[in-house]
């Protein structure tokens, strides 16, 4: 429907959803003159809150009539767009754990968070940047456009929707006695500073992983092959806000 309302020149194309309903849809748009409206229909609604639209659908409804419009920044993870956040390792399994379940809900995602983190381990990358390349281990890479990944807290906080740079945060795993320290940082919005978190930001890299695996693009996981190839399209997508 999305890629029809581009056939047609439509002017706006709204969506009532979560994350990955934006991502379905939103990602029809980019290069168009096509502006997205978002009604915030889901759980996390990460995008939303990143952009300050209203909660409400009414209010966010209500958006649509002011038509104040913004660009913002989009993603390819190889020949995938995203809009707000993606990454590999335990956010990844956490996303497609989630997916497959049929409850929905901060509860529901936060039960896979738990199983997850004593399920899965550290695996080793390669992070090729344009200046410089380098190895490393972690327990989750998320490559944010947008600052948060839903339910009001971020992944990196200094993300810009609208900077031309993708901010890849790679994360190693926390201890038990080191988790609540981490865990705190996270919920007090401030992850760039916690212990075993780095964060660059580049407009691409390139991450060589040891074997293929899920992807989450936009809260959707998708089976990738080995490499990771991210590049940022500056400004491509318009956005009412």
């Amino acid at each position: 429907m999305a890629q029809e309302a581009v056939d047609q020149h439509y002017d706006i194309v709204a969506v009532a959803g979560g994350d990955g309903s934006i991502n379905e849809v939103g990602t029809q748009l980019i290069g168009t003159d096509i502006a997205l409206a978002i009604i915030p229909c889901g759980s996390g609604n990460g995008l939303s809150r990143c952009l300050h639209i209203p909660l409400d659908p009414l209010k966010a409804l209500e958006l649509i009539n002011r038509k104040a419009i913004c660009q913002i920044d989009t993603v390819m993870v190889n020949d995938v767009p995203f809009i707000s956040i993606s990454g590999t390792g335990y956010d990844a399994q956490v996303a497609d754990d989630y997916a497959k379940d049929q409850h929905r809900g901060f509860e529901t995602y936060f039960r896979y968070i738990v199983k997850n983190y004593f399920k899965l381990g550290e695996k080793d990358y390669t992070i090729v940047l344009p200046d410089r390349t380098f190895s490393t281990k972690a327990f989750f890479i998320s490559f944010a456009n947008s600052n948060q990944m839903g339910y009001d807290v971020p992944i990196s906080p200094n993300a810009s929707l609208w900077d031309g740079l993708v901010d890849i945060c790679i994360v190693r795993k926390p201890n038990a006695l080191e988790l609540p320290i981490v865990g705190g940082y996270f919920l007090s919005k401030n992850m760039d500073k916690a212990p075993k978190v780095d964060i660059i930001q580049t407009p691409s890299v390139d991450i060589l992983r040891p074997e293929a695996a899920v992807v989450n693009i936009d809260g959707e996981s998708i089976m990738f092959e080995k490499d990771l190839h991210i590049r940022i399209n500056p400004l491509s997508l318009n956005v009412i806000v």
